[in-house]
C-alpha cells in the first residue's frame, strides 16, 4: 500500500496490515493509513488520533535535495532579544531639538507682554529718541539763530547777510536731521539682533513671529513693523485715524496692534 505524506509529499510504502492504523513518516508527521475500504479519514479524526497518541513533534527540516542551495534548517527563529532599536547618528554641531542657536531662547511657551509693559516700552522709546536728538536740536538750532543774528549786523552788506543766514539755516537743518536719524539707526540695529528696541530692553519684552515664535529680524521687526507703518501714519488725515486705531487694537485679544498685524508679530516677555 502506498500513501503520500501531506507534510513532506513523500510517497510511503506500508504493509496492508497497517491499514487503518496510525503510521509515522520519516519527516516526523503522524498520519493514519487508509482503511481497507479505501476511505480516507477526515482531518479532524487525524488530529484526534494524533492528540491521543501524544503531542506530535515539530517536523524536522526537509532534506535538501538540490545541490548548492542553502539548507533552511540553519536559520533560527528571531526572538524579542534579537530585535534592537536602530540608533541614528547624531550631529555634534546640531542645536538641541533642531532649533537654531540664534533662537534657542524662543523655544518653549511664551507669555504675552502685558498692555502696561507695551505702553511703557513705547513711552521709553519716545523718551530715548528725544534725549538722543536733544544735542542735535541744541547745536543745530543754535547755528540757525546765530547765523540770522550775524546776518543783521550793521557793517555787513545785505547780500552777505543773506548768504550767511542761508548757510547757517542749511547747516543747522542738516545737523538736526542727521541727529534725528540716530535713534532710528540704534533701534534698527537692536531689533535686527535681538528683536528689542531700547524701550523693550528696559521693560523686558521682545518681538517674535506670530506663527513660529522665533525672534524677528530686520525685515519683519523694523522694515515692515516700524518703518512702513510710520510711513502709513504719516499720510495726512488718514494717518491720524490709522494711529488711533493702532492704539485701540492693543486692547483686543492677543494685544496685537495694527503694526503687529501688518508684520505678523507678537510682543512677548523676554
Amino acid at each position: 500500500m502506498k500513501i503520500k505524506c501531506p507534510a513532506c509529499a513523500k510517497v510511503l510504502s506500508i504493509p496492508e496490515s497497517a491499514a487503518g492504523q496510525v503510521v509515522k513518516c520519516p519527516c516526523g508527521k503522524q498520519l493514519r493509513a487508509p482503511s481497507p475500504t479505501g476511505s480516507q479519514p477526515s482531518a479532524a479524526s487525524l488530529g484526534g488520533s494524533a492528540a491521543g497518541g501524544g503531542a506530535a513533534r515539530s517536523p524536522s527540516p526537509r532534506p535538501n535535495s538540490g545541490g548548492g542551495a542553502i539548507d533552511p534548517g540553519i536559520f533560527d527563529d528571531l526572538t524579542d532579544n534579537d530585535l534592537q532599536p536602530v540608533k541614528t547618528s547624531s550631529n555634534p554641531y546640531q542645536s538641541p531639538s533642531g532649533v537654531s542657536a540664534s533662537n534657542l531662547h524662543s523655544a518653549g511657551p511664551q507669555e504675552l507682554a502685558s498692555v502696561g509693559s507695551r505702553i511703557g516700552g513705547a513711552l521709553l522709546d519716545g523718551l530715548f529718541s528725544v534725549l538722543i536728538m536733544l544735542p542735535g536740536l541744541i547745536i543745530g538750532g543754535g547755528i540757525m539763530v546765530a547765523s540770522v543774528a550775524s546776518a543783521g549786523g550793521q557793517n555787513m552788506a545785505p547780500e552777505d547777510g543773506a548768504a550767511i543766514a542761508a548757510g547757517g539755516m542749511i547747516t543747522g537743518f542738516l545737523i538736526i536731521a542727521a541727529n534725528a536719524l540716530l535713534p532710528l539707526i540704534i533701534n534698527c540695529v537692536l531689533i535686527a539682533k535681538s528683536g528689542q528696541s531700547l524701550g523693550k530692553k528696559v521693560v523686558g519684552t521682545r518681538m517674535v513671529d506670530q506663527n513660529s515664535g522665533e525672534t524677528v529680524g530686520f525685515v519683519q521687526g523694523f522694515l515692515v513693523r516700524t518703518f512702513v507703518f510710520q510711513l502709513i501714519t504719516g499720510i495726512p488725515v488718514v494717518g491720524g485715524f490709522v494711529a488711533l486705531a493702532d492704539i485701540v487694537f492693543l486692547f483686543t485679544e492677543g494685544n496685537q496692534t495694527l503694526h503687529d498685524r501688518l508684520a505678523k508679530t507678537r510682543v512677548v516677555r523676554a
